[in-house]
């Protein structure tokens, strides 16, 4: 359910890195924000690789390959969560 939140508040955002990953700093999650990395082999982003992705109580999830074009996406996280 959070992961589906997650993804669904990072889609809306729509934060992206047009660099490949290996050329960019990664950015870091900051405390009281959940963020998912999501890394595609072109530019276009048509070719998923992998993700990575940071919950509000920290607990990671991760698949695939981390590396190639990154769009990354944070939300704060709810207080009452």
């Amino acid at each position: 359910m959070i992961r589906r939140l997650l993804v669904g508040v990072v889609a809306a955002l729509g934060v992206v890195a047009l660099a490949p990953a290996s050329a960019q700093a990664i950015p870091v999650c900051k405390s009281g924000y959940a963020c998912l990395y999501q890394w595609y082999a072109d530019p276009e982003h048509t070719v998923f690789n992998g993700f990575r992705s940071i919950d509000c109580d920290g607990s990671v999830d991760s698949s695939g390959v981390q590396r190639g074009y990154l769009v990354f996406g944070q939300a704060r996280c709810n207080p009452l969560d």
